[in-house]
């Protein structure tokens, strides 16, 4: 396999699994009994959705041969809803059932933050390199409020996220 086609690979697979991420937190947004966890995962699957939409552009762009897109990065909101979490009848949910929800979103974040890591030790392109690094900032940052929130709803009870 090529460079090109190794690089456009990773953009596949890494707009593949932020599409997976974005399900997941929109379906976690539906499910949440709690409107500070729903806020919190309609943020997360927004952000993912950024993400997915920023790497679209850049695979047309390289497939097009214009090379590497800038990317500023992606910011919290605040606590914004999407039209999904709003829409949606949620039925209680149990702590167990809301960590266990958690803890696999602090997973997985954890294994894309890796692996974007990985992918900017790996690119040449200074743009490419700094484009990878910033995800796997964001994915870390996804981490760190994800595990904030586990912790405070196991030891505390309490839902950090939203007003």
């Amino acid at each position: 396999m090529t460079q090109a086609h190794s690089k456009i690979d990773a953009i596949k697979l890494a707009m593949d699994a932020e599409q997976q991420a974005h399900t997941y937190y929109s379906q976690s947004a539906q499910k949440a009994s709690n409107p500070k966890g729903k806020s919190m995962f309609s943020q997360l699957a927004a952000f993912e959705l950024n993400h997915y939409n920023y790497l679209k552009s850049l695979l047309e762009s390289l497939e097009e041969g214009n090379g590497w897109i800038a990317y500023s990065g992606t910011q919290f909101s605040g606590t914004a809803e999407s039209p999904e979490a709003k829409n949606s009848s949620s039925e209680e949910q149990t702590k167990d059932d809301v960590l266990s929800i958690l803890s696999k979103a602090i997973e997985d974040e954890k294994n894309a933050s890796d692996t974007y890591a990985k992918l900017a030790e790996k690119t040449d392109d200074p743009a490419g390199k700094e484009m990878f690094k910033k995800l796997s900032e964001e994915e870390r940052l996804h981490t760190k409020i994800l595990n904030d929130q586990w912790y405070s709803l196991n030891n505390e009870g309490i839902w950090l996220w939203g007003d």
